[in-house]
């Protein structure tokens, strides 16, 4: 008994390394800018997150904030961001893991000052570094590609979505050059080490919207090539109208069924879109995939035919390019229901089938059966007489549902 504290301590240290250590979670980023803020200013970030300045140290550039979720104040630990001790907020949220609810926490937001101040016209600027991350609760729209994953050559373009590209120029000092371009003009370039984020910031109306980010997981060199592995990579429609309703005079979109009882799961799509003018080009995508696209495209009405949609909620988008080639999308959404009929009569042909296939199985080991002795003959085995039941209680349901169906159809 003299060693049994050791063998508590042993077995109490053995339960800590074992128990699962949950930390904090981070998703994709998809956010990232560098504003210069003034005091009261407000800016709106992904998924509902906003923040406004209300405080702010004429000479360091610190800022106090009010952080905000869909126009809702989110209460902080420390609202006082400084350079060396940024504001971050950290989203707890309940999930279900193995049948039990587990409390996760997930990083959302880190503002951080640069730590220098400009004035401007009698107002004082603070530069700030702005990194959101995705909040799995909150919806996410408008992107073209969403935390997904590539690899990418040198000399060959990773072609994105909706014109955009991304070529891998060269490698010196442990960077690689990555190159981000729309319709053949270079966007940005920049060098980006291991682990670090590539991305794409525009700034319209003092508002920062991140288009592009994508993760550099690895790269390596050889003697010809480079390879470069991507992850966290997110497209971001530029300037899109989110209602169908906004969508200008001269431009309508409309999705229907090719056929009767409206758009199905495992079913294509007819989308029509009607232009008043004349551009250049003109593209249609689903989803960020893109479905139909034409060059020199006159005034008029015309169709695209999508792939098998599943069911849920779909964005079509058209893309137009201007002779000055600016672009701009214009998106309707769209629901796609559950095809019940098509499933129903898939599952009873199912059935039917493995019911045919098993009696055409007992027939023919009956047959060998036969052949050894056929002297003897066999009254049916439970097992056809099961098959057989089986078949004609399938059939009759299959009948019973297409007259149902017939008849409300």
């Amino acid at each position: 008994m003299k060693y049994i504290h050791f063998v508590i301590i042993f077995i109490c240290l053995l339960v800590l390394c074992i128990s699962p250590v949950s930390g904090i979670r981070t998703e994709a980023m998809i956010h990232y800018s560098e504003p210069a803020v003034s005091l009261q200013d407000e800016i709106f970030l992904e998924q509902g997150y906003s923040f406004k300045v209300v405080d702010m140290n004429s000479k360091s550039g610190d800022i106090l904030i009010e952080l905000y979720l869909n126009g809702e104040e989110i209460e902080l630990d420390d609202n006082f961001a400084k350079e060396d001790n940024p504001v971050e907020y950290v989203r707890s949220v309940v999930e279900d893991e193995d049948d039990e609810e587990v409390e996760v926490e997930y990083f959302i937001l880190r503002i951080t000052p640069k730590g220098s101040v400009k004035e401007s016209d009698d107002v004082l600027y603070s530069t700030i570094y702005i990194e959101q991350y995705i909040d799995p609760v909150e919806d996410v729209d408008d992107y073209l590609i969403l935390d997904k994953s590539y690899t990418l050559k040198e000399d060959s373009e990773l072609e994105l979505s909706a014109l955009y590209t991304l070529e891998a120029t060269g490698v010196d000092d442990g960077e690689v050059s990555l190159e981000l371009s729309l319709n053949g003009k270079v966007l940005k370039e920049d060098e980006v080490e291991e682990g670090e984020y590539f991305y794409y910031t525009v700034y319209s109306d003092e508002q920062p919207r991140t288009i592009f980010l994508a993760n550099v997981k690895a790269f390596f060199e050889t003697d010809d090539s480079i390879t470069v592995f991507l992850k966290h990579v997110s497209l971001k429609q530029n300037s899109i109208s989110d209602d169908g309703k906004d969508l200008p005079d001269g431009i309508d979109i409309n999705v229907e069924s090719p056929v009767d009882g409206g758009l199905k799961a495992g079913r294509i799509a007819i989308i029509s879109y009607y232009l008043d003018e004349s551009f250049p080009e003109v593209r249609i995508m689903v989803d960020g995939e893109l479905v139909d696209s034409r060059k020199d495209v006159s005034s008029g009405m015309y169709k695209a035919v999508t792939d098998e949609l599943s069911a849920g909620i779909h964005k079509a988008t058209l893309m137009v390019i201007d002779d000055a080639d600016d672009i701009a999308y214009y998106s309707e959404e769209f629901s796609v229901s559950v095809n019940i009929k098509d499933n129903i009569t898939e599952s009873i042909i199912d059935i039917a089938s493995s019911a045919t296939e098993s009696l055409g199985k007992n027939n023919s080991s009956s047959s060998s059966g036969n052949s050894t002795d056929l002297s003897l003959p066999s009254l049916p085995s439970s097992s056809n007489v099961s098959s057989v039941l089986s078949l004609i209680v399938t059939t009759g349901v299959f009948v019973v549902f297409f007259m149902f169906f017939k008849k409300f159809r």
